[in-house]
């Protein structure tokens, strides 16, 4: 091939690919085109005055007796959507259209919400120990469950409701309920003369180690019949004892009495009434006084006993 024939051949492909590419330059702006026409001319929403007209020319046309023709005055609902002013008669398109849901293409009418017919609880007074109430009382006093079980909550964790006060002290007890509680909050106190150490360590300022104190002195007494008794002890003062004084009481019918006269030196130095100084002036006195003459005031007179001790005393003679 000369070379007049392959400068011919090379222009021929050249010109080839030329209009290939520019026929597909024309494809695609042909596309475009149509496609941006397209988008330019999209019809856009109807507005809401649109739709207005077509409600409108839909209730005139087709259903015009949704009103009667001779109606003088359409009034207006409260709830937006009928709307009308005298010498119209016609429902007003834009409040209808603007509420219409899928209730038959109009708005539900509007419920009056009631009060629900469930009846209030019935809440009740009576005595209760917060130390052993159940739920189902503390419900009744006024609780809601889930306040009785905080509650209960509390005294399943070692809590003990000591005082009336303790109670109140609770985040789920109201100042209001219990101002109306506690003339019925019945803490039963404790019993000095009957009560053992798992019972005592429950008072305030009380542990294992007085406790112990407290059962050993009232065994050498033979009982308490009053709870200040207990000041008697070494390391109880007043302090202490007020901070529990409340939760006690001594039943004097516990207290174990024993026939003073007879007592040996030993039994005498023992109680913490006499001890051994006083149990040789007592001996000495029952040898040389007759016993018909035998009194703790004697006792008192001839100063082996004083005035408190010999009181003291004379409440567990039988």
């Amino acid at each position: 091939m000369s070379k007049v024939d392959m400068e011919r051949k090379e222009k021929v492909k050249k010109s080839a690919a030329s209009g290939v590419i520019a026929l597909i330059f024309l494809i695609v702006g042909f596309q475009a085109a149509i496609f941006f026409e397209k988008v330019i001319n999209r019809s856009a929403p109807p507005t809401e005055s649109e739709e207005a007209t077509d409600v409108v020319r839909y209730h005139t046309e087709a259903d015009d007796s949704i009103l009667h023709p001779s109606s003088q005055y359409s009034p207006e609902f409260t709830s937006g959507t009928y709307s009308g002013s005298r010498n119209t008669g016609r429902i007003n398109p834009v409040a209808d259209n603007a509420r219409r849901t899928r209730f038959g293409g109009y708005s539900a009418p509007q419920k009056s919400y009631r009060k629900s017919s469930r009846l209030p609880r019935k809440v009740e007074t009576f005595p209760f120990d917060p130390n052993t109430v159940t739920v189902e009382d503390l419900v009744r006093l006024g609780f809601s469950e889930r306040q009785a079980e905080v509650i209960l909550n509390y005294r399943s964790k070692g809590g003990i409701f000591r005082r009336k006060e303790d109670f109140a002290r609770m985040y789920v007890v109201s100042d209001t309920l219990y101002q109306r509680l506690e003339p019925f909050i019945d803490i039963p106190k404790l019993e000095l003369n009957t009560a053992d150490s798992a019972a005592l360590v429950t008072l305030r300022g009380i542990g294992p180690y007085y406790a112990r104190r407290i059962i050993e002195y009232r065994e050498r007494l033979g009982g308490f019949f009053d709870p200040q008794q207990l000041m008697e002890i070494d390391g109880i003062d007043r302090e202490r004892y007020d901070g529990f004084s409340s939760s006690i009481q001594a039943d004097s019918s516990h207290i174990k009495r024993f026939d003073f006269w007879s007592l040996t030196k030993e039994e005498l130095s023992a109680h913490p009434y006499v001890g051994s100084f006083a149990a040789k002036g007592i001996l000495r006195y029952r040898s040389v006084t007759d016993t018909s003459q035998w009194s703790f005031g004697d006792l008192v007179l001839n100063n082996i006993l004083t005035p408190d001790r010999g009181s003291k005393l004379s409440k567990y003679h039988k």
